[in-house]
């Protein structure tokens, strides 16, 4: 039997996906693991502290949390002059799935050319156009809540349920939020924000012939905000 992984990104599907293996309604895989940027947001890691991590420990279902030998994220970006950009899944790949994977192979062992592992990604009906095949043999990428047929809402209901409030996971700097998220995270978290400035200026300091920053609408953070506040990027999100 392949080893089972709950591969948690910790957001409204991840979580909900935790409090379903509770219930009886997915069974308890072999092992839960959450891949930290080191630059999530502090909300997320409240979360995992005082909320998931407790209930996987009370299931008798092993958590690790695991980071990228490349280091924190932003550090990694700034270093090397360069920027996370919409279209492209460095991000994800560099400090989500590599490191997810370098745990999964602790445990199951060298090997390839057949499965040894699944990793259960929080993918629901309302999003199944993100549903894929992992890019390896060994580990393959599997659906449960898809399965079931489960929505977003699904998840939102049973969270509420449970007194369980989520906010959207993902890094502060992912260059998918909106104006309204880069606006709060500068207000509620200051020192993220002066790290995304500190990662754009390195970048452009570097390559002053480059226009496009970190915001979507092809502009610096430095530049005024203005009608960004409003608006949203429907391009698509990160996850694992």
């Amino acid at each position: 039997m392949t080893f089972q992984v709950a591969s948690l990104g910790m957001g409204v599907q991840s979580v909900a996906m935790v409090y379903m293996i509770r219930d009886g309604i997915i069974p308890k895989p072999d092992l839960a693991v959450f891949a930290d940027t080191g630059i999530e947001r502090p909300e997320t890691m409240e979360l995992v502290k005082n909320v998931v991590a407790p209930l996987l420990e009370e299931l008798g279902i092993e958590f690790k949390t695991v980071t990228s030998h490349l280091g924190r994220l932003d550090d990694y970006y700034r270093e090397h002059t360069a920027l996370p950009l919409i279209g492209t899944r460095h991000c994800t790949v560099k400090f989500k799935v590599r490191p997810i994977r370098r745990l999964i192979r602790e445990y199951v062992g060298p090997g390839g050319g057949k499965p040894l592992a699944e990793a259960w990604l929080g993918i629901t009906t309302d999003e199944d156009h993100r549903e894929s095949e992992s890019d390896v043999l060994w580990c393959v990428n599997k659906f449960p809540l898809l399965e079931l047929g489960i929505s977003r809402q699904d998840c939102i209901d049973l969270l509420e349920l449970n007194g369980v409030e989520v906010v959207k996971s993902g890094c502060t700097m992912c260059p998918y939020q909106s104006g309204a998220e880069w606006l709060k995270m500068r207000t509620e978290h200051p020192d993220h924000w002066i790290r995304a400035l500190a990662m754009e200026e390195a970048y452009f300091d570097a390559r002053p012939h480059r226009w496009k920053g970190l915001r979507y609408d092809g502009k610096k953070l430095t530049d005024p905000l203005g009608e960004f506040a409003a608006t949203k990027c429907d391009a698509g999100a990160c996850f694992i």
